[in-house]
């Protein structure tokens, strides 16, 4: 064989010029910009930004709460409340109110309310006889499972106390 000579190869019809570098930023940032107005849109038009139908009356309703949790405080009361399974199936509701000199405190109107943290229907309500030591007692018919135990004791109609814990009924 005497020599080969090579055929240059022909210029590559794939080149990056600089229209073909313009047109894919203008391309990138096009397409980035187009969604985000699409975003930007669906985010003004479909959510009004209201949390609670009526804002106002809740922020007055929370401010009640926090007043009535600082009374109730102030009242400096003791309040040892028992909830356990009764040997008949039922669950017993007890809560012990005493005044800040342990004294027993009469003449409250006391209703204890299991509330099933899954399904509403499942809640049961009792109100507790009060008897002469100052403690007061109910029963109600729930299942085992975790309740959330609120005990509400009224005096001339006006709420004195309140309590509400997560509870396990076995």
């Amino acid at each position: 064989m005497i020599g080969t000579q090579t055929m240059p190869k022909p210029p590559s019809e794939n080149k990056l010029t600089g229209l073909s570098v313009l047109l894919i930023l203008v391309g990138f940032f096009g397409v980035i910009m187009v969604v985000n107005f699409v975003m930007a849109y669906y985010a003004l038009h479909t959510f009004s930004g209201m949390q609670t139908e009526k804002p106002y009356e809740s922020g007055l309703a929370y401010n009640r709460a926090i007043s009535d949790a600082k009374a109730q405080v102030s009242r400096g009361w003791h309040v040892d409340a028992r909830i356990e399974r009764q040997a008949d199936g039922s669950v017993g509701v007890t809560a012990e109110m005493k005044d800040v000199s342990s004294a027993p405190i009469h003449d409250l109107a006391v209703v204890a309310t299991l509330r099933s943290p899954i399904d509403s229907k499942l809640d049961h309500s009792v109100k507790l006889a009060g008897e002469k030591d100052g403690s007061y007692r109910g029963t109600v018919n729930a299942a085992a499972g975790q309740w959330d135990a609120e005990i509400i004791a009224e005096q001339n109609g006006i709420a004195v106390f309140k309590s509400i814990n997560r509870i396990i009924i076995h």
